[in-house]
């Protein structure tokens, strides 16, 4: 009896170890920060100066609204790459609209079992910026 409770305690860890080897739960996305200026510096979506309402600032990939995570401590709109997205319609207004595009690549995740989609390179309106997390649109 002792012996087969000790195969049994063997197989499961044996089946344990080797089902988190295949793991695969999570979907760890990059996020982009974005901060509005004008030539000035001055923030166009808070404060004194701000020309945009953060809460009507959207940002569509397809036909597919993302969500936006408004950031009024750093005065920052927020959001995430997903897999196999590379363009990003950021609009500000029914007037201003900014493209964002993306290179994506995966690499194994720091924070869960699974990938992270990043960016490679970021272009704005078809011209390269630096690929930072934080992207500055002066309008």
């Amino acid at each position: 009896m002792i012996k087969r409770n000790y195969n049994l305690i063997f197989l499961m860890t044996i089946g344990l170890w080797v089902g988190c080897d295949e793991c695969n739960d999570c979907q760890d996305l990059q996020s982009k920060v974005i901060v509005v200026q004008n030539d000035a510096g001055n923030n166009l979506l808070f404060g004194e100066s701000a020309l945009f309402n953060p809460q009507m600032v959207m940002v569509t990939t397809g036909n597919e609204r993302q969500p936006v995570l408004i950031n009024t401590d750093n005065e920052t709109i927020e959001f995430s790459l997903t897999p196999g997205n590379t363009e990003y319609l950021l609009t500000l207004d029914a007037n201003t609209a900014e493209l964002l595009s993306f290179d994506l690549s995966e690499r194994e995740s720091e924070r869960c079992c699974g990938n992270q989609t990043f960016s490679t390179a970021t272009r704005l309106n078809g011209e390269e910026v630096d690929n930072f997390s934080t992207i500055i649109i002066v309008n």
